[in-house]
C-alpha cells in the first residue's frame, strides 16, 4: 500500500543506516516524517526505587538522538521531537501533519509493548494506519528454523542449528535522500533538552 504520508517513530533503533522500518516506510510512502518522542516514564523510578534511566544513559541517550536528526538533516529531512507519552504525542502529531500512517519497530518488553497496543488503538480510532517491523535480532524471526518459543535453552545447540538452515539477511541500502514536507518543521517544539 502506498501512503501520502508516513510517520517513523523512532525508539530504540536511533540509525538511518540498516533501518527496515524506515526503509519500508521511504517505500510506501510519498512523504516520511521521523519522529521520536521522550517518553517522561522513561525517568521514572521501577518499584524498588531505582531510575529507569539514570544520568549517563539519559545523556547518550540525547546525544544519540541529536546523531540522528543530524544524520535526517544530510538526507535533505529532520527529526521531530516529542515530549510526552508517545500513545498521545505521535498520534496528535500524526493528526496535525496529516499522516496516513505510523511506522515502528516491534519491542520486547510488556511496558513498551503496552504503549504499542495503546498507540495502535489511538490510531485506529482516528483512522491512521499502524505497521510495526521485527528487527531486534541479528538472525529475524522469521528466519529462525524452529518456532520462537521452541529456540533452544543452550546455545550451542542454538548456533550449531541457526548456522546450518539460516541465513542472516542482507542489510538494507544506504539511504541517499529522504522526501521531508517542509512543513513539519513547524509542527512541534523541536528541541532537545538540555545535555
Amino acid at each position: 500500500m502506498k501512503y501520502n504520508r508516513v510517520l517513523v517513530w523512532f525508539r530504540n533503533d536511533l540509525r538511518v543506516r540498516d533501518n527496515e522500518v524506515l526503509t519500508r516506510a521511504i517505500l510506501q510512502g510519498k512523504e516520511v516524517i521521523p519522529v521520536y518522542c521522550l517518553d517522561p516514564r522513561m525517568f521514572e523510578k521501577t518499584e524498588l526505587g531505582f531510575p529507569k534511566t539514570g544520568s549517563f544513559r539519559a545523556k547518550f541517550l540525547l546525544e544519540s538522538v541529536a546523531d540522528l536528526r543530524r544524520s535526517f538533516r544530510r538526507l535533505g529531512g529532520d527529526l521531530v521531537i516529542l515530549q510526552g507519552k508517545p500513545e498521545e504525542a505521535v498520534i496528535e502529531l500524526a493528526k496535525k501533519v496529516e499522516a496516513k500512517a505510523i511506522f515502528f519497530s516491534k519491542e520486547v518488553t510488556s511496558e513498551e509493548r503496552n504503549v504499542d497496543k495503546s498507540l495502535e488503538k489511538f490510531a485506529f480510532a482516528n483512522g491512521i494506519a499502524c505497521e510495526s517491523f521485527w528487527q531486534s535480532t541479528l538472525y529475524h524471526l522469521d528466519d529462525l528454523p524452529f518456532p520462537a518459543k521452541q529456540t533452544p535453552e543452550v546455545f550451542t545447540q542454538f548456533r550449531k542449528e541457526v548456522e546450518k538452515q539460516s541465513k542472516i539477511k542482507l542489510t538494507y541500502p544506504e539511504l541517499k535522500k529522504i522526501n521531508y514536507p517542509k512543513e513539519a518543521l513547524n509542527s512541534s517544539g523541536s528541541e532537545l533538552p538540555n545535555q
